[in-house]
């Protein structure tokens, strides 16, 4: 798939995520995080299959299979501010990206108990990073 329609599909699921109020998609807990663009300065808000973890969450940047960094990772390692919410629940966040043995104990975790992200890295040239979302401080 092309990327523009990739990103115009994408745009319209993420809405409908929304708009219906989903907590659960294929299977796993899912967050909205917004974060805001690092060269627009516009917010958008991108749901995600996440794993909670000590007091923060933990999600993997699989822009849904596509072979490009998702917008919303680009702009947090680019230290642009994220919001995570959980229903009613609103926490400001930063994002790192967790390397070695603890990526790898992360990513079987994730994939035992999320979603199946070897599929989507089977299909892609990079490496998904494993991304923390903290509270910031």
């Amino acid at each position: 798939m092309k990327r523009a329609v990739f990103v115009r599909v994408n745009r319209v699921v993420n809405v409908v995520v929304r708009r219906l109020g989903l907590r659960r998609f294929r299977g796993g807990d899912l967050l909205l995080l917004t974060t805001t663009g690092r060269r627009t300065g516009r917010q958008r808000t991108t749901p995600l299959l996440h794993l909670a973890r000590d007091g923060g969450w933990v999600v993997v940047a699989s822009n849904g299979g596509a072979d490009w960094e998702p917008g919303w990772w680009l702009n947090l390692r680019a230290g642009s501010p994220g919001t995570v919410q959980l229903g009613e629940l609103s926490v400001p966040v930063r994002g790192e990206e967790v390397t070695g043995a603890e990526r790898d104990e992360l990513w079987r975790e994730l994939t035992e108990r999320v979603f199946d992200f070897d599929s989507y890295q089977s299909q892609v040239s990079r490496r998904l990073a494993v991304v923390r979302l903290t509270p910031a401080t």
